[in-house]
C-alpha cells in the first residue's frame, strides 16, 4: 500500500521566534493561508490520479501533544524545528500501515500524472534531494585559516553568523556530530521537502532511535565551547535535515538523489519553472507564479 501525506500547521504569530526569520515566517504564514485550497487540491489530485491515499495533517491533538512534549523537555528547540521532526515521526507512524510513503511539504505542488513510486527504484534506498551546493569544497572553504580568522573577527564584532537553516550551518553541524562519533565528517545536506521511502529503509535509517539522547547530544555539540570556531558552532541547531544526514551516514542508508525534474526548487533567484518539471517545491512561497504556470499549461 502507498500513501502521500503533508503537514500544515497554521502557527500563531506569537509562536515565531523574534529573530532574523520572524518577518519571513509571518509572510509565509499569510501565503500558506491564502493558498491553502490551491496547495491541498494539487497534492490531493496527484494522489487521486495515482489511485492512492492522501492525508493532510493539521493542528490536531496529536500535533499539540507532540509540541507540548518538546516545550516541556526541550524549550530551546524552535516550533519550526519541532514541526519538521513531526513530519518525520508521521512517516514512521504511517509505515505501520503503508509499505511506501511520499512526503510533500505543504509548499510542494505536483505538476505531473507520472507515478513517482514507479518511476524511481527506491527499494533499497531513500529518495531525497541534496541541496544545490553539492561540492563539499563549497563548505570546506570555511576551514581555511584566513577565512576562520575573518569570520571569527566578524562574529565577535557583530554576533552574526550563518542562520541555522543555511545549508552551510547544516553541513558543519552534521560534520561535528559525525566527527564526535568517530566518522570523517563528510556528509550531504538534504532538502526533506520531498521524501520517498519504504518501511524497510525507514527502519534502517532508525531516525528516532534513542531520540532524547540524540537531542541532548546535539545540544552538547552546540553548547560545549572550544571544539569548533565560534562562528561555526553558533550556527548549530536542531534541524531535522542535519539529523537526517547524520543518520543516513551512521546507519549506511543508500541515497537516491531526486533530480531537478522530480524536485524543482523554486527560489527567489530561480523564479521560473522548467517545462520538464514534475514536482515544484515553492521555497520562495511565490504561489501566484505557480498558479500562472499551471493555468498557462492547463495542468
Amino acid at each position: 500500500m502507498r500513501v502521500i501525506f503533508s503537514v500544515y500547521i497554521d502557527f500563531n504569530e506569537n509562536e515565531f521566534e523574534k529573530n532574523y526569520d520572524f518577518d519571513k515566517n509571518v509572510k509565509n504564514k499569510k501565503e500558506f493561508k491564502d493558498n491553502y485550497n490551491f496547495l491541498k487540491s494539487y497534492q490531493q489530485k496527484y494522489a487521486q490520479q495515482l489511485g492512492i491515499d492522501y492525508i493532510l495533517y493539521e493542528n490536531d491533538n496529536n500535533w499539540k501533544e507532540y509540541k507540548k512534549y518538546f516545550e516541556n523537555n526541550y524549550s530551546y528547540i524552535s516550533k519550526y524545528n519541532i514541526v519538521n521532526f513531526y513530519k518525520i515521526k508521521l512517516m514512521y507512524d504511517l509505515s505501520k500501515t503503508y509499505d511506501e510513503i511520499l512526503y510533500l511539504d505543504f509548499d510542494v505542488v505536483p505538476l505531473t500524472n507520472d507515478n513517482i513510486f514507479d518511476s524511481i527504484d527506491f527499494s533499497n534506498s531513500i529518495a531525497c534531494k541534496v541541496n544545490y551546493e553539492r561540492d563539499p569544497h563549497y563548505y570546506l572553504i570555511y576551514s581555511t585559516a584566513s577565512i576562520i580568522r575573518q569570520k571569527e573577527e566578524y562574529y565577535k564584532r557583530t554576533g552574526k553568523t550563518f542562520p541555522e537553516r543555511d545549508p552551510i550551518a547544516k553541513y558543519w553541524n552534521c560534520r561535528a556530530l559525525l566527527m564526535e562519533k568517530g566518522f570523517n565528517g563528510d556528509n550531504d545536506v538534504y532538502n526533506t521537502g520531498i521524501v520517498l521511502a519504504n518501511k524497510d529503509q525507514l527502519n534502517k535509517l532508525n531516525y528516532f532511535d534513542n531520540f532524547d539522547k540524540t537531542l541532548k547530544f546535539m545540544h552538547e555539540v552546540k553548547t560545549n565551547k572550544g571544539l569548533w570556531p565560534s562562528f561555526i558552532q553558533s550556527s548549530f541547531g536542531y534541524d531535522n535535515e542535519t539529523l537526517f544526514s547524520f543518520k543516513m551516514k551512521v546507519n549506511n542508508v543508500n541515497l537516491i538523489e531526486l533530480d531537478d525534474v522530480w524536485h524543482w526548487s523554486h527560489r527567489k533567484n530561480t523564479n521560473f519553472i522548467p517545462r520538464e518539471t514534475k514536482i515544484v517545491h515553492v521555497i520562495n512561497k511565490n504561489f501566484e507564479s505557480v498558479k500562472n504556470y499551471v493555468k498557462k499549461h492547463n495542468l
